[in-house]
């Protein structure tokens, strides 16, 4: 990604937060002003007018003399103050390209939103912005700077309810217009969700900040660097610490869905996801879509069969939307069998095979070891799935606790004593149907015996299975569909 912006044209919102009004969660020693500050000289120093640049500090007593020391105004790093900053300073502001960098606390919601903690934050307030908001405001024709580069260090772990966070965060969230179509946007974030941003605590810098800085160095003077080119130098630093960190990226090049992501993962998400049986896979893209949401709502869905006879690919549609989204469940992805050896042994071997630092206590009852599952898993958000339920009562002691970081998808034919949310799965539309015969038995064939193909698929009911069964006599030698 190569920006072309001019400097005078180039402005900066730049935050570095270790002091909160809550002093507990201040960051022992510092680094974030220290980031924030050296991450503004560098703007300056590539000819970005100080006007330009709204440098935002809460620095702890100890490190006071760097504000001391800068050449820039430095201002509060409060709610009030940065969304102003945004709302009132920026979105009128015409200009090439806008620089975000935040070094502070962060954190991710039930509802998988980033929430980036300001200076004025406590137990009783939690202060913050909403990242997700922001990024779409940026977006919209509400903000004139046109292209934005985004770099945020910041933890996005989960904190619970049960340990003082609020169920309703509050926070800011900014309204947005009607979205831009030459808007470009590279989000660069220190952390996946889940994890923690690591601060090396001896040079009072963040190993992602740290690493952010080296690659702009290596640029040789190029502004805006390329940002595909910092993130693979990003990429490389990470892949040699161990830091339990892994920086992750989204690149919007428009607003037609055209949108790139990566985690920087050196280590496969663990799962184990069974291979697709279907050899194609086609009309449940909005299904798909549909679990997608479902599953960012609530804790656990349901696919059902709507005609109780099964084949309508209600494990196929879990497969396909398990390998889709892995990365969504930095966690891993574990898939249980009601019907093999008991649930509870399955979900400890997942765990005893898949996950690091998982180390079951001996004595430990079944039941016990399940809840060593619960509360030892390795960070991030968990998908479990349960496949083909027969009874609902076999998998009720395997199921996670209520608001956890676990989601749970369940594929049943039971369509009696649902208490979950779910997704009625039947019949592809016709038109749907007559594609999968197509990519089962070839377009030529269907192109030459379109109305023989329709009254095939009237046949089986419009039902994957029986449309695999069709191409799977049509295939054998010497026989023919009708």
């Amino acid at each position: 990604m190569q920006l072309t912006a001019k400097p005078e044209r180039t402005f900066g919102l730049i935050v570095g937060i270790e002091k909160y009004h809550e002093s507990a969660w201040n960051v022992p020693g510092g680094g974030p002003a220290d980031d924030a500050l050296k991450f503004a000289d560098w703007l300056h120093q590539r000819g970005v007018p100080k006007e330009n640049i709204r440098l935002c500090l809460s620095a702890l007593e100890e490190n006071h003399q760097l504000i001391g020391e800068c050449r820039l105004t430095v201002e509060l790093a409060t709610e009030q103050n940065i969304s102003d900053i945004v709302t009132n300073f920026l979105s009128p502001k015409s200009g090439d390209l806008l620089y975000i960098f935040w070094a502070g606390h962060g954190l991710i919601t039930s509802e998988r939103e980033r929430r980036l903690l300001c200076a004025d934050a406590n137990k009783q307030n939690w202060q913050n912005l909403d990242l997700n908001s922001l990024l779409i405001l940026l977006g919209s024709d509400k903000f004139q700077i046109r292209h934005h580069i985004c770099i945020i260090d910041a933890c996005a772990n989960y904190v619970l309810e049960s340990k003082g966070r609020p169920t309703n965060l509050g926070g800011k969230a900014f309204l947005s217009g009607q979205p831009k179509q030459d808007s470009q946007q590279f989000v660069l974030l220190a952390t996946r969700e889940g994890e923690k941003a690591q601060v090396n605590s001896k040079k009072k810098t963040g190993y992602f900040s740290q690493a952010v800085r080296e690659a702009f160095a290596e640029a040789n003077g190029t502004f805006p660097p390329d940002m595909r080119e910092v993130t693979e130098a990003v990429r490389q630093r990470f892949t040699s610490l161990d830091k339990k960190q892994l920086p992750t990226y989204f690149y919007s090049r428009s607003w037609d869905g055209d949108i790139e992501k990566s985690y920087f993962n050196p280590f496969e998400i663990p799962h184990n996801i069974p291979q697709s049986q279907a050899r194609k896979f086609v009309g449940r893209d909005e299904e798909i879509e549909q679990l997608r949401q479902l599953l960012q709502a609530n804790d656990v869905v349901a696919i059902t069969d709507v005609t109780g006879q099964g084949g309508v690919g209600k494990t196929e549609l879990a497969i396909q939307y398990s390998s889709q989204y892995l990365g969504d469940y930095p966690g891993g992805c574990c898939w249980l069998n009601p019907q093999g050896i008991d649930l509870g042994t399955q979900l400890v071997e997942f765990g005893v095979v898949n996950l690091s630092n998982f180390n079951l206590p001996d004595g430990l009852s079944l039941a016990g070891q399940v809840a060593y599952c619960w509360r030892n898993w390795q960070a991030g958000k968990v998908l479990l799935v349960f496949d083909d339920v027969k009874d609902w009562m076999q998998i009720k002691p395997y199921l996670p606790p209520k608001g956890s970081r676990f989601k749970v998808l369940i594929t049943t034919r039971l369509n009696t004593g649902l208490r979950y949310s779910s997704l009625p799965l039947g019949e592809l539309s016709p038109d749907a149907a007559l594609e999968l015969l197509a990519k089962l038995l070839g377009d030529e064939y269907v192109q030459q015996e379109t109305e023989t193909a329709k009254k095939l698929c009237e046949h089986v009911g419009y039902i994957a299975i029986g449309l695999y069964q069709i191409a799977a006599i049509y295939r054998k030698p010497g026989r023919v569909l009708c």
